[in-house]
């Protein structure tokens, strides 16, 4: 997934940002995003995740995480 990045400077060494609003739909239900970071430890391998969400009561479910009438 391809994700805009905003930039804190001019320079090369700047840090650069995501801007994953872009990515979501139903913006005027839930402007801002939520993230937390997951960790996984896979035998002596270690990936680092940050994964962004939105969590509101109005929103649709996601059907690719409920299944038999349990909503996540």
């Amino acid at each position: 997934v391809t994700m805009l990045t905003w930039c804190s400077g001019h320079s090369h060494t700047a840090q650069h940002f995501p801007v994953p609003e872009s990515l979501f739909k139903e913006a005027t239900v839930q402007p801002y995003i939520h993230n937390c970071f997951m960790t996984v430890h896979e035998g002596r391998h270690v990936y680092q995740f940050c994964i962004f969400f939105k969590q509101h009561l109005c929103l649709r479910a996601n059907v690719l995480l409920s299944r038999d009438d349990h909503k996540f």
